[in-house]
């Protein structure tokens, strides 16, 4: 059973009913780019969204077994040559311990009510905003254990700030975490309208946006999906190309692009965020010729590049609440994730290249904990998120077109 396969049986069904994409997904309650991206195979819905649509399109669990099936990679003959993406467990192992420990990890009410997820997973804190939008999506992702996810997500879209967007601890409003938040809302489902929440995105892009290509891939990595063919796409495509930097090998990613950095060099988990956000754009868009010429030579780069997949962090400058000067925070990058992601996500990358990138990714998986833990110790949920990302996309990859990529 393939994803392909279920996507093709769900336009199916929904041709048979008569409707359109944009009809059933306002019936079910998703965004019409999340049924685009289910019937052309990309992803395959949540447990709760394939029960939605199975009721809805009489199928008699039909849909909902399809599904299930397609989880399983576990079940799929390995092509020859290509590298292996799960060690000791399947993969459909690893998955459902990833969702029992994420649901264990859960923050409650006084009523026992779920809210969401902290940061750190090993701290008892309260959750964050971004940080319960990390964890929706890696529920979504590994679709194990079933929860109700949409109670969550209410919850999430009510800790905006007065200004409409969602912010961090320090109060600043934030592009990344409005843009991850986003992103999380719809691939649940959730009563905000798409465009306003495209319109909260776009004001959340402060002046030194665009200098910053981190922030932009997040961004387009939620535009990309939900609507690559509007105005922000475009701008945010623009702007990312724009924030590289001429190197030696050829123009790549940065940390940022700013006047007078002294010796700045290219950035192997920025130019692979970069890839993952421009490879999102092309899958609906074909029509930016530098776009695939950029992501070719970004690949290129990142297949033979000798630098370490390991993990990075970078200082974001931001304005205090109180306009009392700028606070720094720090950002931590899981850096073989997104190399994974790049090369899965693009055309004939060697097996060598993903196994170097699968051997980090691995060594940072606490097994007894079902998690992945940071060099410190601590249990970032928005890397185990990575983590589960990218080993969905590297068996996609495999799936799909492993035979040709020998």
């Amino acid at each position: 059973m393939t994803v392909a396969y279920v996507g093709r049986e769900l336009k199916r069904l929904r041709r048979e009913a008569g409707e359109t994409q944009a009809r059933t997904a306002e019936i079910v309650g998703v965004a019409r780019a999340n049924l685009a991206q289910w019937e052309t195979g990309k992803y395959l819905p949540s447990p709760q969204n394939a029960r939605q649509l199975d009721s809805h399109f009489n199928a008699a669990n039909a849909l909902v077994e399809l599904v299930d099936a397609a989880r399983s990679p576990r079940d799929a003959e390995r092509p020859v040559g290509m590298p292996v993406i799960v060690t000791e467990d399947s993969l459909a192992g690893v998955f459902r311990k990833v969702g029992r420990s994420l649901v264990d990890h859960l923050a409650t009410d006084e009523d026992g009510e779920p809210i969401g997820w902290q940061h750190h997973l090993q701290e008892n804190r309260s959750p964050t905003a971004l940080s319960t939008a990390y964890g929706l999506v890696a529920m979504v992702t590994v679709a194990e254990p079933y929860i109700n996810l949409h109670s969550i997500a209410a919850r999430l879209l009510a800790m905006r700030s007065p200004d409409g967007t969602w912010s961090g601890r320090a109060g600043s409003s934030q592009p990344e975490i409005t843009a991850a938040v986003v992103d999380a809302l719809f691939r649940v489902g959730t009563s905000l309208p798409l465009d306003d929440a495209l319109l909260l995105m776009e004001k959340s892009l402060g002046p030194d946006s665009a200098t910053r290509p981190y922030l932009l891939s997040t961004a387009l990595h939620t535009v990309a999906r939900l609507r690559p063919d509007g105005h922000l796409a475009d701008r945010l495509v623009e702007d990312l190309l724009n924030s590289r930097l001429d190197f030696r090998e050829g123009k790549l990613w940065p940390e940022k692009k700013e006047p007078g950095l002294v010796a700045p060099e290219a950035s192997v988990v920025h130019t692979a965020r970069a890839v993952c956000a421009l490879n999102d754009f092309r899958r609906h868009r074909d029509d930016r010729p530098e776009v695939t010429e950029a992501v070719e030579e970004a690949v290129q780069w990142l297949v033979g590049v000798q630098h370490p997949d390991d993990g990075v962090t970078e200082e974001l400058i931001r304005p205090r609440p109180d306009g009392n000067g700028t606070t720094r925070v720090p950002i931590r990058h899981f850096t073989a994730a997104w190399v994974i992601q790049a090369l899965a996500t693009s055309p004939r990358f060697p097996p060598a290249r993903m196994h170097k990138a699968l051997d980090i990714l691995w060594k940072r998986y606490d097994r007894e904990r079902g998690l992945w833990a940071w060099s410190s110790g601590d249990l970032p949920i928005w890397m185990t998120l990575d983590a589960v990302s990218a080993l969905r996309e590297a068996s996609f990859a495999m799936s799909s077109l492993g035979p040709q990529r020998e």
